[in-house]
């Protein structure tokens, strides 16, 4: 079973009997203890840092803009003004605390009742985890009763819950954003339902989870950091030093940039002092760094990459598109949008681009990616291949538009009798995909971009009764669909292939009937 699994387990109990409480405050009263640490002048946090009950020197704290090391005696001081949170940079050989499912290394600053506090942590040693499992979620999304039904059915009746749980080894998960739809009052509901896939998790702002009634960042996040902490972070796990960062810039509803703001990049300027450049970052955030479209991306991109490019390699993961894309950014540095687990918004089994609603799982193992594959909430593991035949494939160009009473009234804007559409939903350029016919060679084939998901077309395009929310569209920026023409058309079997970068190998295969 998992190592950091067991924590979370211990305090699913508590997770399930508060979290549906929705006016619970995550915000921990009586964090601080009576100050018994010499203060330098001017300093009103300080604390200790304690490894199994005996002070640890070199443990990075931050509040977000101080970023300091214990000395000797384990000790931090720091001038901290305006901030909510400090929060220790867990070291690769302790175990993260958890608490109701979640990772707890932070604490409230409050200074209400007194000029200064002092804030310990007291953490307990571990084996290092040279391997362990990273779970990825994106855009979980939940904003009203239908949402929250419909997580619930998930986590009940798929085998998503189960699949999880029979996984081996060290896990943590990540969340990546969007973790709920504009409603800070289901904070504890997404707490408690996550909490149920027993893996300890972090967390990431997106766009949806800044409150869309109120102006200004700072504003509009502070129900968020209440309920699920601070914005950025870091903490070490193994060869890897995980960074989460809030790469949105929140004015008001349905107005932000996608920007890391120059006070988070100085931060994490700070914060890599202390990372040896033998070891790789992983990096959360909710909207991609890089996209195909040249609006939408995260402006200063640049700066980001150029504060980590010297690492042994950077995984950044995002969220937002409620689709699968890859970047390679640079020989050591790459990102991976990962689909969502709400799907096309609520509207279904599948996202806009014709995956599954689902879910990310990457292996690491010493400072290297060594898996990271897409599985569906509600489909088996081998789930990773769709061949639509030819009279399916002609939606790849869209519906005719107009009124219809369900999907299966929608009729194709072209005709193409021959040719067939496969998706292959988690695809980046270093796979391989083939395709044989009726037992002859296997043939390479090759994306084309550019087209729609004929699934994505027949429900989401246009608005339609059947969906919650209308506003969904298909993925016109998708890279991972293949067309192929047979040469007889007379064919009966067809075989499709795929290889990944790691080596797994993902079959499918259609009849001509």
């Amino acid at each position: 079973m998992k190592i950091m699994k067991y924590l979370a387990l211990a305090f699913l109990a508590f997770s399930l009997l508060s979290c549906e409480d929705d006016k619970i405050n995550y915000r921990q009263p009586g964090e601080s203890v009576p100050i018994d640490i010499e203060r330098e002048p001017g300093m009103n946090v300080v604390g200790r840092v304690t490894v199994d009950g005996r002070p640890r020197a070199g443990v990075v704290v931050s509040d977000g803009v101080n970023v300091v090391a214990t000395n000797d005696k384990g000790e931090y001081q720091m001038q901290s003004l305006d901030r909510q949170h400090v929060f220790v940079s867990v070291p690769a050989d302790c175990q993260v605390p958890v608490d109701g499912g979640f990772c707890k290394f932070y604490k409230t600053i409050d200074l209400s009742q007194d000029a200064a506090i002092q804030l310990n942590f007291d953490l307990a040693s571990a084996p290092e985890k040279t391997d362990f499992t990273l779970l990825t979620l994106a855009d979980v999304q939940i904003g009203t009763d239908t949402d929250i039904s419909m997580l619930d059915d998930i986590l009940a009746n798929t085998g998503w819950k189960n699949y999880v749980a029979s996984l081996t080894g060290n896990m943590i998960g990540i969340s990546l954003g969007d973790i709920c739809w504009n409603a800070p009052a289901h904070y504890s509901t997404y707490r408690n339902r996550i909490a149920q896939l027993g893996v300890p998790m972090l967390s990431v702002i997106g766009n949806h989870d800044h409150d869309k009634g109120g102006t200004g960042d700072i504003t509009t996040d502070k129900n968020y950091r209440d309920a699920m902490g601070p914005t950025y972070y870091s903490l070490n796990i193994g060869d890897w030093h995980i960074v989460a960062l809030d790469d949105v810039l929140y004015t008001s509803h349905s107005d932000y940039a996608a920007t890391i703001t120059d006070q988070q990049m100085a931060w994490l300027k700070e914060d890599l002092k202390y990372v040896d450049k033998s070891k790789s970052i992983l990096i959360g955030l909710h909207i991609p760094t890089i996209r195909r479209n040249s609006s939408g991306h995260v402006t200063n991109n640049h700066e980001l990459y150029d504060l980590v490019k010297d690492y042994h390699q950077v995984q950044i993961l995002s969220g937002h598109l409620h689709n699968n894309q890859h970047y390679d950014i640079a020989s050591n540095i790459r990102e991976s949008s990962i689909g969502a687990v709400m799907g096309a918004w609520w509207n279904g089994m599948i996202c806009n681009d014709g995956s599954p609603r689902g879910y990310a799982l990457l292996n690491m193992s010493g400072s290297k990616v060594v898996n990271n594959k897409y599985y569906g909430c509600d489909t088996p593991e081998d789930y990773q291949i769709k061949i639509y035949l030819p009279a399916e494939a002609t939606f790849r160009a869209g519906r005719v538009p107009g009124t219809i009473a369900s999907p299966a009234d929608a009729q194709p804007r072209i005709r193409d009798d021959e040719t067939l559409l496969i998706n292959v939903f988690y695809w980046h350029t270093d796979w391989t995909v083939d395709v044989q016919v009726d037992g002859g060679s296997w043939t390479p084939i090759h994306p084309v971009r550019n087209i729609l998901d004929p699934r994505a077309v027949r429900e989401l395009e246009y608005s339609n009764s059947w969906e919650q929310r209308p506003t969904s569209e298909p993925e016109k920026n998708c890279d991972h669909m293949f067309l192929y023409k047979p040469a007889n058309k007379n064919w009966r079997t067809l075989n499709v292939r795929a290889t990944d970068g790691y080596g797994n190998n993902y079959n499918a295969s259609v009849n001509n009937e």
